[in-house]
């Protein structure tokens, strides 16, 4: 060992032309690794996807203290699940946005009970159903409703935004009862709780969310009394993306078909699933179904 103390050392130049080749190699070195870094995957032409959703409706879509639940928090999830993309947390949606947030890209999807309608097919993109259902009435306990012409002479309750609005349109003249049309559902139910109006009218997927929500109310759905036409909940997605759509409805094909859809209806909408112990045939969409409305400007014959 030498025994020249450090400091007294002759210093070792490196020639410059070295450490710039140096440097160089590492530049290139950098730029390789960028370069074959992947671009993030997108969706709907986002790398980070937003859902709207409702947060009033017990069994379908509500939210308590940040926390969703309902079929379809449970459908987003899957979806998740199945998506290579990123999701941000779900955003608010009243009954009546549904359409403009998408238009406007303030969401890229919508799960909101959303009904698939021609009307709707003109503006965005659906990819369902994932669960039919029909209109209904939620009445009081001490109601003795029981057929449609029961309803003579009351005041029957719905909100706004909503193909049940349609639906009623004609009530007055067919069994004269008197629709009246609020701000949200939540109106309606603490309307009918309070005796203001003697029924409330949507679909009946909805109303037994609310009937399991106020059991101790006594709430009940009116069994086998409905109005219009079927309606049949689709995801709804802005035009442009049909690559994306049609893997969306692919997935949803799969996806009704097997045991976990049934468990998702069964948890979320318990009294649905008690009171019809068919509910499967009427509630379970077909492929065919889902083929007919998924990805087109108008229903498929």
């Amino acid at each position: 060992m030498s025994d020249i103390p450090e400091s007294r050392l002759p210093a070792v130049r490196v020639p410059r032309r070295v450490v710039g080749a140096a440097t160089a190699v590492a530049t290139l070195v950098s730029l390789a690794a960028c370069s074959t870094e992947e671009p993030r995957p997108e969706f709907l032409g986002v790398n980070r996807v937003t859902v709207a959703m409702h947060n009033d409706l017990p069994g379908l879509s509500y939210s308590s203290n940040y926390d969703r639940s309902g079929l379809d928090f449970l459908l987003l999830q899957h979806i998740e699940e199945e998506l290579d993309v990123a999701f941000s947390e779900p955003v608010d949606v009243s009954s009546g946005d549904r359409v403009t947030q998408l238009l406007e890209r303030k969401a890229d999807m919508t799960i909101a009970s959303f009904s698939i309608t021609a009307e709707r097919m003109d503006e965005i993109d659906f990819v369902g159903p994932y669960l039919t259902t029909r209109q209904g009435f939620l009445v009081a306990p001490d109601s003795d409703v029981e057929t449609l012409a029961d309803l003579r002479g009351t005041t029957i309750c719905t909100w706004e935004g909503t193909t049940s609005q349609e639906a009623l349109d004609d009530i007055l003249d067919t069994v004269g009862a008197d629709p009246v049309t609020l701000d949200d559902a939540s109106d309606c139910i603490d309307q009918l709780i309070a005796g203001q109006v003697q029924a409330v009218s949507t679909d009946q997927a909805i109303l037994y969310g609310f009937a399991r929500q106020h059991e101790k109310d006594g709430l009940r759905v009116v069994p086998d009394v409905t109005i219009g036409a079927p309606q049949h909940y689709g995801i709804g997605l802005p035009k442009g993306y049909a690559a994306d759509c049609r893997r969306l409805e692919a997935w949803l094909k799969r996806h009704v078909g097997t045991s976990t859809w049934i468990r998702d209806v069964e948890t979320s909408l318990p009294a649905l699933t008690e009171e019809d112990r068919g509910w499967i045939s009427s509630h379970k969409p077909s492929s065919a179904a889902i083929e007919a409305r998924s990805c087109r400007d108008r229903t498929s014959p």
